[in-house]
């Protein structure tokens, strides 16, 4: 059934007419998941029923805010925001039930009911950002970029966010770039692990790649909790550290089919290792003698831009 809180959808404007630039965004998120069960009673008389319920839980979150950022030159700027979050919790049960004798539907319906109780937080953030990096047509080539940065959040829950991220790019010969990133992103305070926030997970595909939840089947989770995966759980915390490492090419230029950087077809190999771990508030990841383990793969990616609009990967 559609549902105006199943959009997801955001908008933003940057004035940058002066050395000034402020801007307005704002959006709504919506994050799904969903369960099923199935099961069977006898009526009264005599007739044998079958229930399928599926749930579908939903957090939705809005948000506002207004943006302010001042380059002190070329490669660096502050930056600042402040606004508006709320986050709403509820879940949508549908319920069929129907004869196991002669298949009729006996009933259809549709139920949702909050959750938890809403959250209204207000949102602040200040940055340094500093970039010196070159593009080519898919991906940086040259140069390095950083941002550090402190965000609070205050009103129903309370914490601070974190976030170091380095970047670095070299070209050790013509067309071949070595890409390095690190980078650490934590919750810290009170409200860091209020279980009515996300946690933050490294398996994405930005992330850490190989780890998507889709990607982790059933017979991986060994014998564990019923609703729990030893694999997953590992995945997840209120914070988390990532390396990548990438060797990128364009992907006609070492076997001397185009004498120029890209050919006809902008299409980029990256040959990767990804690294990363999470943990939460009073464990010590594994590099610290602690032992919550990390993950890492490896792997060969194929970029290519997308008539300058966009860049798809595989």
């Amino acid at each position: 059934n559609f549902s105006a809180k199943d959009i997801g959808a955001q908008v933003a404007y940057l004035n940058m007419s002066r050395r000034w630039n402020w801007g307005l965004v704002g959006g709504q998120i919506p994050y799904l998941s969903s369960g099923f069960q199935s099961t069977a009673s006898r009526l009264p008389n005599g007739d044998v029923v079958q229930s399928d319920q599926l749930f579908i839980f939903r957090q939705t979150e809005r948000n506002v805010s207004g943006v302010v950022s001042y380059p002190l030159d070329r490669a660096r700027r502050l930056e600042f925001q402040g606004g508006m979050s709320n986050i709403s919790f509820d879940q949508t049960v549908q319920t069929t039930t129907f004869s196991l004798n002669t298949g009729r539907v006996l009933s259809d319906t549709t139920e949702t009911i909050p959750l938890a109780e809403t959250l209204n937080l207000g949102t602040s953030s200040a940055a340094y950002v500093f970039d010196t990096s070159v593009f080519g047509a898919t991906s940086p080539v040259q140069g390095q970029r950083y941002r550090f940065e402190a965000s609070p959040t205050f009103g129903t829950i309370n914490f601070t966010g974190m976030l170091a991220d380095y970047r670095r790019y070299f070209m050790p010969a013509p067309f071949y770039t070595l890409a390095f990133r690190v980078m650490h992103y934590g919750r810290y305070g009170s409200g860091s692990q209020d279980t009515r926030i996300s946690p933050l997970y490294v398996g994405y595909p930005w992330l850490v790649r190989g780890y998507d939840v889709n990607s982790i089947g059933s017979d991986e989770c060994g014998p564990t909790p019923a609703g729990s995966c030893q694999l997953i759980d590992r995945l997840l915390g209120s914070r988390m550290l990532v390396g990548n490492v990438e060797l990128r090419f364009p992907l006609l230029r070492p076997f001397g089919a185009s004498g120029n950087m890209y050919g006809p077809l902008p299409v980029e190999v990256a040959l990767f290792a990804d690294s990363g771990t999470a943990w939460n508030q009073g464990e010590t990841p594994s590099f610290s003698g602690g032992s919550r383990s990390a993950v890492s793969s490896a792997g060969v990616a194929f970029r290519v831009d997308i008539m300058g609009f966009a860049v798809g990967e595989f």
